[in-house]
């Protein structure tokens, strides 16, 4: 296996400097508005934006975006936990944010279609497999939605849990923990 070399560090800083300048552009109240935030991501890109739960296929990506003319849609795989619909939403929502170019109707062949149905979910997401964002965007938006999960902290209200077994909760709980913990500094 071929190793790929390590971002320097300066570039990291500078890829996280970037994206903080962008995120405080934005308003994050509290108690947190998941819907708040994607209304100003779309103001801000001049496209409203939508959510689409779907049952996508798990050998492919969780979530992505489908321009559309009048508005943008995130589509996320609705059988995920909560908490990780949850970071696949802010994720593509940085796609959004930082102008990345997503899959549109036209992509598809679909410019006619104005809703959304399993077969244009499924073409699109064959076509997000395989001519998906740079290695880069996909940095700069998973950066960005670990950096969003840090502002929204404990008060989120975002997604209102389905699960109540005990497991399901505990492994939400470790996900949460994995994605707000800050880097130490020695």
């Amino acid at each position: 296996m071929e190793k790929r070399p390590r971002p320097e560090r300066t570039d990291l800083t500078a890829l996280r400097r970037r994206i903080e300048r962008e995120l405080d552009s934005l308003d994050w109240p509290t108690p947190f508005d998941f819907d708040g935030l994607l209304d100003q991501i779309g103001a801000k890109r001049g496209k409203p934006i939508g959510l689409f739960a779907a049952e996508l296929p798990a050998d492919g990506p969780g979530g992505l975006v489908i321009e559309r003319a009048d508005d943008l849609v995130i589509v996320f795989d609705d059988r995920l936990p909560p908490l990780q619909q949850e970071h696949i939403i802010l994720h593509e929502a940085a796609h959004v944010l930082f102008g990345h170019r997503g899959t549109s109707l036209d992509d598809l062949g679909g410019e006619g279609l104005t809703e959304l149905d399993p077969d244009v979910v499924e073409q699109a997401q064959r076509f997000a497999q395989r001519d998906g964002y740079s290695n880069a965007e996909e940095a700069e938006a998973e950066v960005a939605a670990g950096l969003m999960w840090l502002r929204v902290g404990a008060a989120r209200c975002m997604t209102p849990p389905r699960f109540d077994l005990p497991e399901v909760a505990a492994a939400n709980a470790r996900f949460a923990a994995a994605l707000t913990r800050r880097r130490r500094t020695t």
